[in-house]
């Protein structure tokens, strides 16, 4: 069985994500079993998702995914590149995946894999990273232009979000020495963060800006059905939609305690722990903290997650790379998957939550933060009976029958 990894947030999953499994089953054949390394309840742009995790991993699993397992919590709170080496270091660990496919706003692969060994080469491609560090640009930015300079054909790519993340896969890739087989496919429909539906393929944020505006029904043509479904079975149920705003003041309640060595903890310690303290002080919201916070060194994304990681006690020290696997959904061959993981799976793998605490005590800090990121996450539902503590324990993966 041909097994492709694939690296999402389905935050929520759209016709632009069908599209992308589709083309993949094109590639590879149409039996090809699909595992998704998702992001959980936080997610990479330093926010909450707009629905839980296990109804959003239920939803895939109904749109064509055959396991759904979850990305690790600090992975998903990190930039590009831990972001990709945490979900791709988990979807090697299973030991049977053969592909990876991820979507790139040009799926030339040669020209990636340039892109990607200029990212890791030294010398004076290096001397040109930290010149442009010195000059105050953000990180991505830097290894644009440092790119750019020995190779604008590849420099260009890093110009698009989705072509910034298919290089940090090709990078994991050869970190890892993984088996795993690239391909890359052409991403259609709206760029990223567009608010204009292209070709019926919108994009996330686009559907979330409805969600949250309360026209769910905006979003029914460019959802697969199920998942459609799975999103207003979640609003009727006042489980969604799910938004920063409603914990502001919790959020702010916490980072008020911080000094600045301790928010240090949460954000690299390169100076940004002195803006987000006064930032803190001088703001009464999570979003006006964040433009205050932010320059052109200091990226709105960036800040974002250094606020989110200090309200959910999760400093960088921790790795983005997976302690364990955690299954949130269970497609039609799921089962087969993971009846192979038994042989081949170099991590515990969770099935219920409920059996965490037969785990070694090593694992045991990483799982408290699991729980105490779903507690808090909790505090967000619209129905405030919905949010009380400890449902981290009481969920179990969606299986298809």
């Amino acid at each position: 069985m041909t097994v492709c990894g694939i690296v999402a947030e389905y935050n929520p999953f759209h016709a632009g994500h069908a599209h992308h499994l589709a083309e993949t089953r094109r590639a590879l054949g149409a039996d090809t079993a699909i595992v998704c390394a998702m992001s959980g309840n936080f997610v990479q742009r330093g926010d909450l998702a707009v629905m839980e995790k296990y109804r959003r991993a239920e939803a895939a699993v109904q749109c064509g995914v055959d396991l759904v397992l979850e990305t690790p919590l600090s992975a998903c709170l990190w930039s590009a590149s831990g972001f990709a080496f945490g979900a791709v270091s988990l979807l090697d660990a299973l030991g049977c995946v053969t592909h990876l496919s991820f979507g790139a706003e040009h799926a030339d692969l040669a020209l990636l894999r340039r892109a990607a060994d200029l990212s890791r080469a030294e010398g004076e491609h290096a001397d040109a990273l930290r010149q442009a560090l010195g000059a105050g640009l953000p990180y991505a930015a830097a290894m644009q232009q440092a790119v750019s300079a020995a190779d604008p054909e590849a420099g260009a790519l890093l110009t698009s979000p989705n072509n910034t993340l298919a290089v940090e896969y090709l990078c994991a890739l050869d970190t890892l020495e993984s088996m795993m087989q690239p391909l890359a496919v052409l991403r259609a429909g709206s760029a990223h963060d567009s608010d204009v539906p292209e070709d019926g393929l919108p994009s996330a944020s686009y559907l979330r800006k409805l969600i949250a505006q309360g026209d769910a029904d905006a979003c029914r043509s460019l959802m697969p059905e199920a998942s459609f479904a799975a999103l207003t079975q979640a609003i009727e149920q006042g489980a969604a939609p799910v938004t920063r705003n409603a914990v502001d003041q919790a959020i702010l309640a916490h980072l008020r305690r911080l000094s600045p060595d301790e928010l240090a903890r949460y954000c690299g310690g390169d100076g940004l722990e002195h803006r987000l303290r006064a930032a803190i002080r001088d703001n009464t919201s999570f979003a006006s903290v964040c433009a205050a916070a932010q320059t052109r060194r200091y990226p709105l994304a960036r800040v974002r997650r250094a606020l989110m990681r200090a309200w959910l006690d999760l400093p960088t020290s921790i790795p983005p790379t997976a302690a364990y696997v955690r299954v949130l959904a269970v497609g039609a061959r799921g089962r087969d998957i993971l009846r192979r993981m038994k042989d081949t799976c170099a991590l515990p793998v969770i099935v219920k939550p409920v059996t965490e605490r037969t785990l070694p005590d090593a694992l045991q800090p990483a799982l408290a933060h699991d729980a105490l990121a779903d507690d808090l996450y909790a505090l967000a539902y619209p129905d405030t009976a919905l949010r009380v503590g400890g449902d981290h324990f009481r969920k179990s993966p969606f299986c298809l029958s």
